[in-house]
Parts: C-alpha cells; structure tokens; sequence
C-alpha cells in the first residue's frame, strides 16, 4: 500500500516502528521460516547439491514459493554452482534454451538452435569436469505456454556424464504445473522430488505475524490473539494476505487513534478494503 510521506511517518511514529512490517516485497531480514519450511529447505537443498535432476515445487499464490527457493540458492556455495533462474517462463522451446544460455552468461545466436544446445552442452560439460553444478530454476512455471517447452527442458536432463546430471531443474509454480507435468509422463518419470508449501495454519501465522513485527522494532503488543485469528481466517493462512490485510489494520488503527488492534477493527478493516 502506497503512502504519502507524512501519512508514511505517522503511520510508523504510532506504531513504533522502524519500517513498514507486511510489505510483500523480498526482503531477507523478514523471512521467516517455520519448521514445514525449514524441512522443505533442507529437501531442496540437498536435492540440488546430490543433483537429482528434475524437482518440483508447488504452490498456492502467495505461499512464498519464491521465497523459500530464493533463500535456498542464495545459500548454495557460489564457486560450486552455475544458477540460471527464469522468472517469465511464457518461452517458445527455443526462446527458453537462449534465456537458459544468457542466464549462465553464454554468448549465442538466438534462433539458432543446434548452436545453442552445442554451446549448452559444452558448458555443462566443463562445470560438470571442476565439480561445478548447474541448476536452472524457472519460476512460475505453471505459465510455461507449451508442453513442447517442457519436453525441451526435459530433454536438457539427457545431458550426463556417467550417472551425473549435467544439469538439475527446478520447476516452481502453482498447483496447475503438477497437472501440466502429467501430460508429459517422460518429464514425470524424471521428477526426483515433488515438494508442496502449504499454507500456514493458526499457530504459525502468529508466529509469522509476531516475527514479523519484531523485525520491524515493535517492542510492544499492538493486536491481541483474537485480531490474528480473524486475520488468519480471513486470509486463510497466507502470507501474502496476511500481509496485505495487516498493513491496511495498521493503516485503519492509526487512523483511528487506536493503540491495540482488536477483531473488530479487523472486521472494519475487511469491510472497508475489501479483497
């Protein structure tokens, strides 16, 4: 939510904040991990450095998807990985080859193909040799426009050496990829790990709430236990709408000259910005 400066100012002055807490933009001194999401970091990480081949991530909208991947290749060695992560994945095959290419840094021509896929390889197959991984994450994959792309990303896992994967593929997306996925069974047969992030149930989004205020210098109480449940019911235990309804809470209770959110001001604010 947008706010001019002086509303901006109040705003975190009646709060007692440092920064605006549920903003929905990346930003590492917010992440908050619980434990489903420390144990699924701990699968995709150990998946991408044993290079398993393909992996799958799943997903409602706004579960932090992105996220939690980010914070896992964030963390792998830099010297031991060559990462090439796609966020627009609405690619033809041979589109989504020469982003895949200008991803890892490799100068080709970008309709021709067998030149691509020889540079590619070349590529792979160097990184492979001084003990180097490639990944290549596509986020949002679920947008991919064909199943003739995913057979081309498929096919990219033919590139071994002995039994090593060339190359491991992380596919990210909403739940839809699954279905796309098993309309290409040789794709489904090489998915070594079919991970799902699931929403946050009652406990965790309070944790996740609390976290988040702290982060922000929050030193004191400013909602009570039956404003988060209302929250999380209403937002059904995602993050991204927790976020965006707790900012508009703080907006409204400042407004009002409130100093504690209670569940009726979340119940205005519901009916006041409705979603």
């Amino acid at each position: 939510m947008a706010y001019d400066g002086a509303e901006g100012y109040m705003y975190l002055e009646h709060w007692g904040l440092n920064d605006f807490p549920f903003e929905n933009v990346p930003n590492p001194r917010y992440y908050f991990e619980s434990e489903s999401h420390r144990t699924l970091c701990e699968d995709l990480n150990d998946a991408i450095v044993r290079r398993k081949g393909a992996i799958v991530l799943t997903g409602e909208i706004g579960c932090g998807k992105s996220t939690v991947s980010q914070k896992v290749l964030l963390n792998l060695p830099e010297n031991n990985f060559d990462v090439a992560l796609i966020t627009y994945s609405m690619l033809s095959p041979t589109e989504m080859l020469y982003e895949v290419c200008q991803q890892l840094g490799l100068d080709v021509p970008q309709q021709d193909k067998n030149t691509i896929l020889k540079t590619l390889q070349k590529h792979l197959t160097k990184n492979a040799q001084t003990g180097r991984g490639t990944l290549i994450c596509i986020d949002e994959a679920q947008s991919i426009p064909s199943i003739d792309t995913l057979e081309e990303l498929r096919l990219l896992l033919n590139f071994q050496l002995g039994s090593t994967f060339l190359v491991s593929l992380l596919l990210i997306g909403q739940p839809e990829l699954r279905h796309k996925i098993a309309e290409l069974p040789q794709l489904k047969q090489r998915v070594a790990l079919n991970l799902r992030l699931d929403h946050f149930d009652l406990e965790t989004s309070m944790h996740y709430i609390l976290h988040r205020l702290r982060s922000a210098g929050c030193t004191r109480p400013i909602l009570t236990r039956q404003a988060i449940a209302a929250v999380y019911r209403h937002a059904d235990g995602v993050p991204r709408k927790i976020n965006h309804l707790l900012d508009r809470c703080l907006l409204v209770g400042m407004r009002e000259s409130k100093s504690l959110l209670d569940s009726n001001l979340v119940a205005t604010t519901i009916e006041r910005y409705p979603s």
